[in-house]
Formats: structure tokens, C-alpha cells, sequence
């Protein structure tokens, strides 16, 4: 299965790329944000950032959908993998995210046509 991957580059980087998954992988999204204890990161000019990682993967398939503690280096991070069926599925934009904005800016554009045609 071919699928957007971030290619492993510095941490908050992604430069997208197609891969091959291997046996037993699916495409999908990958969510890591540091746990609340250690959410927030100095930066200058903006005293407290909470860095959160969204990056297009490979996914094992046993870890899809699920929320998991895992400890990279001295931070330990909530992991959250989304996964989606078929070659390039998980493009720049959450799956679940494009549709549900799709269906929000529909419904507003008919609540505010939709009185104006019936008044004739």
C-alpha cells in the first residue's frame, strides 16, 4: 500500500513524501503532544506552547485508533493514530477533518439562502 509519509525529518518538520508501507501497516495519521506535565516549551516572545506533532505515517495496524503513552527520549507523549483504507488516503488534510468542514460550510450556506427563496 503507498501512503504519505513524513519521512522521518527534524522534529516538527514534514516534508512529504509517498512510501511503501510494509506487511501489516495502513495508512494513516500520527498525533503526538507532550503529556500536560510537560506540555509547555519556553520559546522566546511566547512564554508558554504546547507542541503537538500531525504528520501523515505508515501505522501498524494493530496500534490504528488507538491512544497510547509512549516515551521518547525524557518526555513522555499521548500517541494517537488514525487510520485510513486505500493508496494515499492520509494526503495533507485529516480524513475526518475535510468532510465534517465541507458539511458545516453547506449547512450555513443553505440556513442563509434558504429564507430568502421562500419569501418569495
Amino acid at each position: 500500500m503507498r501512503c504519505y509519509d513524513c519521512g522521518g525529518g527534524p522534529s516538527g518538520s514534514c516534508k512529504e513524501t509517498v512510501t511503501t508501507c510494509g506487511e501489516g501497516e495502513r495508512c494513516g495519521f500520527l498525533e503526538r503532544k507532550p503529556q500536560p506535565d510537560l506540555a509547555q516549551t519556553k520559546l522566546s516572545g511566547n512564554p508558554s506552547v504546547t507542541l503537538i506533532h500531525h504528520h501523515p505515517a505508515c501505522v501498524a495496524a494493530h496500534h490504528c485508533n488507538r491512544v497510547e503513552t509512549e516515551v521518547v527520549g525524557d518526555v513522555t507523549y499521548t500517541t494517537h493514530r488514525d487510520c485510513c483504507i486505500g493508496d494515499l488516503c492520509n494526503g495533507a488534510v485529516a480524513s475526518t477533518a475535510a468532510p465534517m468542514s465541507i458539511v458545516a460550510a453547506a449547512v450555513t450556506t443553505l440556513a442563509w439562502l434558504l429564507p430568502g427563496l421562500w419569501r418569495g
